[in-house]
């Protein structure tokens, strides 16, 4: 890799790097570990770089790596055991917050399936059916009824919670 690459990489880190935080911080709370999952994504990033051929845009690039490695991580940690928490680490619509329920909601979106986490996720990010078509290797159709199903659940765990 010569210098325009590396120096083109750094610029798309850089531009990314709160997608890159939120998401690891999405999938886990604790410090040590917030930093390996960061520190692994940077890596798989650097490693599928030369493969990335620019036929999407580079933070689409950006949350398929971030995502995919977050998800390997998650698989890999449920084998161990570990118990997994959700931290404050992304903006919820404004009737949530206003209603003081982030954590009670991260607590919420970390029960659902992990495709249906990215979903919710990426749907906060305000990106489109297309774009998380794009970003996960669904079909948009299958992001619409998956983002319906999700936030049924999420609807339904919230008001059992308030009950």
């Amino acid at each position: 890799m010569d210098l325009n690459e590396q120096n083109d990489f750094l610029s798309i880190i850089d531009e990314n790097q709160k997608i890159i935080s939120r998401y690891c911080l999405m999938y886990t709370n604790e410090l040590m570990t917030f930093e390996d999952l960061y520190q692994e994504t940077i890596y798989n990033l650097w490693k599928s770089y030369q493969s990335f051929k620019g036929n999407c845009k580079s933070s689409t690039w950006v949350y398929r790596v971030t995502i995919n490695t977050c998800i390997t991580y998650i698989r890999l940690k449920y084998k161990r055991g570990h118990h997994l928490e959700l931290i404050k680490a992304i903006n919820v619509p404004e009737e949530i917050a206003a209603d003081n329920h982030k954590s009670e909601l991260y607590s919420m979106i970390s029960r659902l399936s992990m495709i249906d986490r990215s979903i919710i996720m990426l749907w906060l990010d305000e990106k489109s059916y297309s774009e998380i078509a794009e970003t996960l290797g669904i079909s948009e159709t299958n992001v619409g009824s998956r983002l319906n199903r999700a936030k049924d659940k999420l609807k339904q765990m919230f008001n059992q919670s308030k009950s």
